[in-house]
């Protein structure tokens, strides 16, 4: 499980470059009303950008699966999904049946003559040829879910909207960075791929509130936190804002059947607001609060946002104890 996280967070990593130019390229664009020649210019190359994400993290997972010789069976391999209509969950796919086909293929005998096409020609050939034929048998059942999926996540307004925004903020506070978290981002990007731009708003506060709420929490109620928890909090207000929710686990370690229910009610608060009051985000919550101006309705988004923030403090200092608070020199996890 570790390597398979670890591939897939390689092919993130290298994605969302693409996809933070993009978001931000196509953001300006539609801010300026897409009329004139700068504006489209300025939609049409964030769109080029944003095409590279699925192939990108099919490349990126074979290169981390089976270096170099990877990466190009897994980028075919990540178009061919794009194309069949697959998108981001179809190149994932690609991109590990990629990596795991190169290293196979790097196993097979040739004579001595062939040795040095072998990397150049027979692994490319046979690599890209393979791993597209799967791609297609893998589209087969799959590009019907997948539109489905589209189809159900554009039909969705108001209250319903607003259930998704709280599953989505809810889950991703849940382990703070962790297999559950990354399955939501997974499902966040992949909505991002087919243009749909409320999940990833909803990612955000999932993020980002659970740091900074629990960060708020120690300066409302000082005598409900240890020493190292006090000095944490100021790093885990940073981390948080720059969409790193890790700042939280100090806290959750701490007291968990009273953190991980507050950080969760009140992310999941939060998600729902942003989303029914119809904040998006064509960019990733990767880049923490430096991407709020681009986002469709900023302050809306931010309105939703604190007010998970506060949920989150007010439940944290609600359901803690003073008795709960253990100072001294081993304070365990501590950020500083």
């Amino acid at each position: 499980m570790d390597k398979i996280k670890r591939h897939l967070m390689t092919g993130v990593s290298y994605m969302i470059p693409a996809v933070v130019a993009g978001g931000i390229l196509l953001s300006i664009g539609v801010i300026m009303g897409e009329e004139g020649t700068v504006a489209s210019a300025f939609v049409k190359v964030g769109v080029w950008a944003l095409s590279l994400m699925v192939p990108l993290i099919a490349g990126f997972i074979a290169y981390s699966i089976a270096d170099k010789p990877g990466i190009v069976v897994g980028l075919v391999g990540g178009l061919a999904a794009r194309e069949l209509g697959i998108g981001y969950l179809g190149g994932i796919f690609a991109g590990f049946f990629a990596g795991w086909l190169v290293n196979q293929l790097k196993k097979i005998p040739v004579p001595d003559v062939a040795a040095v096409i072998k990397p150049i020609m027979i692994i490319p050939v046979l690599g890209v040829g393979l791993t597209t034929l799967f791609v297609y048998l893998v589209s087969i059942p799959l590009a019907p879910l997948t539109v489905s999926l589209e189809t159900w996540l554009k039909s969705l307004q108001g209250g319903s909207l607003a259930i998704l925004g709280f599953i989505i903020g809810a889950l991703m506070a849940f382990d703070m960075g962790g297999p559950v978290n990354k399955i939501v981002l997974s499902f966040c990007y992949a909505t991002l791929a087919e243009n749909i731009y409320e999940p990833m708003a909803a990612c955000w506060v999932g993020i980002m509130t659970a740091p900074i709420g629990l960060a708020l929490a120690t300066i409302l109620a000082p005598n409900k936190f240890s020493k190292a928890e006090k000095m944490n909090a100021l790093p885990a207000a940073i981390m948080g804002s720059l969409g790193i929710s890790e700042g939280a686990i100090p806290y959750a370690v701490a007291t968990p059947i009273k953190v991980i229910p507050s950080i969760m009610i009140g992310s999941g608060i939060g998600g729902a607001l942003v989303l029914a009051l119809g904040a998006k985000s064509s960019i990733p919550c990767a880049i923490g609060i430096w991407g709020l101006p681009f986002m469709t309705h900023p302050i809306r988004w931010l309105i939703g946002f604190a007010v998970g923030v506060l949920v989150t403090a007010i439940l944290v200092i609600t359901f803690r104890k003073e008795e709960d608070v253990i100072d001294g020199e081993d304070e365990g996890f501590n950020l500083v």
